[in-house]
C-alpha cells in the first residue's frame, strides 16, 4: 500500500497506530503463491472518539491484498469525515441506518470477495503486522479453516494497564459458546462459513460465540496462534461490559443450540443457583448467608451429578460473571 499521502497523525500521539512503522512488513517468499485476499469489515457508530485509531491499525499494516471495508450505522459525531479523510484506501465505505451491529457486518460480509475474513470494531486495533501473521498461518496450514490468536487487553477505562491474554486451548471446543476466543483475533476462511449470513442477527452481544459454535458443529479446522494479533479496548462502555442481564440471555439461548441435551441446565443455573448465591453474599444474618451458600453448594452438586461437569462450571463461571459485574 502506497502510504506517501497517508493523512498525517494529530499532533502528540506517537504510539501505535499514529505512527507511520519504519520497518518494512514481513516478506512472505513462497514461491509460486500469491498472498490471500484479507477481508476486513468494521462496524462504527457515533464511535468518533476511536474509529480514526482502528482505521490506521488497518490501513498501516501495508498489506497488498487487504479489502478493508467500514459500515457505519448513520453516525452524527463526526464518524463520516473521518471516514472520508481515508476513502481512497478503503474498498468501500456506507453510512446509513442499519438494525445493530450484526446487521453492519453481515452488510459487509455480503459485498466482501476475500479468502480469509474477519471484523474489527470501531475501538479495537490491529496489533503491527497482524494481518501478514494471519496470511503465513493460513498459508502455512491450508487444512486450518479458522485461525485464533491472543490478544493485548487495554483498559483506558482503568489507567490505561495493559495485560496480553493468550489463546485458549482445544479442550474449549467441547463448550464453544463459553468466553474463551478473542473475536478481533480470529480470522477464517469464507469456505468457512458455508451459509449466506456472517453472524446471526437476532444476537447483539454472543453473535460472535454463536459463529464459533457453527464453527465447531460443523467440524472446521482450528489453529491457534500465541502471537498478539489484535488490542481490545476497554472503554467503560463496551457490550460486553454493560450488557450483562442481556448477556446471559443469549448465552442461555446458544447453550440450548449448542447442547440441546443438557435441557434446563442453564436455566437452573440462572434462575435458583445464582439467586441462591445473590442471597448468600447480601444477607446481613450470618444464619442466613450460611443458609443459601449451602443451598447453592448442594444444588451446584447436584447438577454436577446429573449434567456433565464442563458444561456445569463454564455456565456457572459466566453467569457468575455477568450477574456480579
Amino acid at each position: 500500500m502506497n502510504i506517501d499521502a497517508f493523512p498525517p497523525a494529530p499532533a502528540g500521539p506517537e504510539a501505535w497506530p499514529w505512527s507511520v512503522p519504519k520497518h518494512d512488513p514481513p516478506l512472505l517468499q513462497v514461491p509460486g503463491m500469491q498472498l490471500p485476499k484479507i477481508s476486513l469489515i468494521t462496524p462504527s457508530f457515533n464511535q468518533a472518539a476511536y474509529l480514526e485509531e482502528t482505521i490506521r491499525s488497518v490501513l498501516l499494516q501495508r498489506y497488498p491484498n487487504l479489502e478493508y471495508i467500514i459500515v457505519d450505522g448513520g453516525s452524527a459525531d463526526g464518524s463520516v469525515d473521518i471516514i472520508k479523510k481515508y476513502e481512497p484506501w478503503l474498498a468501500s465505505w456506507s453510512s446509513g441506518p442499519d438494525e445493530g451491529q450484526s446487521d453492519a457486518i453481515n452488510r459487509g460480509f455480503r459485498i466482501s470477495s476475500g479468502d480469509i475474513v474477519s471484523w474489527l470494531c470501531s475501538d479495537d486495533l490491529l496489533s503491527p503486522d497482524a494481518l501478514w501473521k494471519v496470511a503465513f498461518e493460513f498459508m502455512r496450514e491450508p487444512e486450518m479453516d479458522v485461525l485464533a490468536g491472543a490478544c493485548r487487553l487495554q483498559y483506558d477505562c482503568d489507567g490505561g494497564r495493559i495485560h496480553d491474554s493468550a489463546v485458549v486451548g482445544a479442550e474449549w471446543e467441547s463448550h464453544p459458546y463459553s468466553d474463551g476466543i478473542w473475536q478481533p483475533s480470529c480470522f477464517f476462511r469464507r469456505s468457512a462459513v458455508a451459509r449466506e449470513f456472517l453472524v446471526d442477527e437476532k444476537l447483539h452481544y454472543c453473535m460472535d460465540r454463536e459463529l464459533w459454535c457453527h464453527f465447531v458443529q460443523n467440524e472446521r479446522n482450528w489453529g491457534r496462534s500465541d502471537e498478539v494479533l489484535s488490542h481490545y479496548r476497554y472503554t467503560g462502555a463496551n457490550k460486553s461490559v454493560v450488557g450483562n442481564d442481556a448477556i446471559i440471555e443469549e448465552l442461555v439461548v446458544l447453550f440450548n443450540r449448542h447442547a440441546p441435551a443438557c435441557v434446563f441446565l442453564p436455566e437452573i443455573l440462572r434462575d435458583v443457583w445464582m439467586p441462591l448465591v445473590l442471597r448468600g453474599m447480601r444477607q446481613d444474618s450470618g444464619l442466613k448467608r450460611q443458609a443459601s451458600a449451602l443451598g447453592a453448594k448442594a444444588l451446584a452438586g447436584a447438577l454436577l451429578a446429573v449434567y456433565p461437569r464442563r458444561h456445569v462450571r463454564n455456565l456457572q463461571r459466566e453467569i457468575y460473571a455477568y450477574t456480579v459485574w
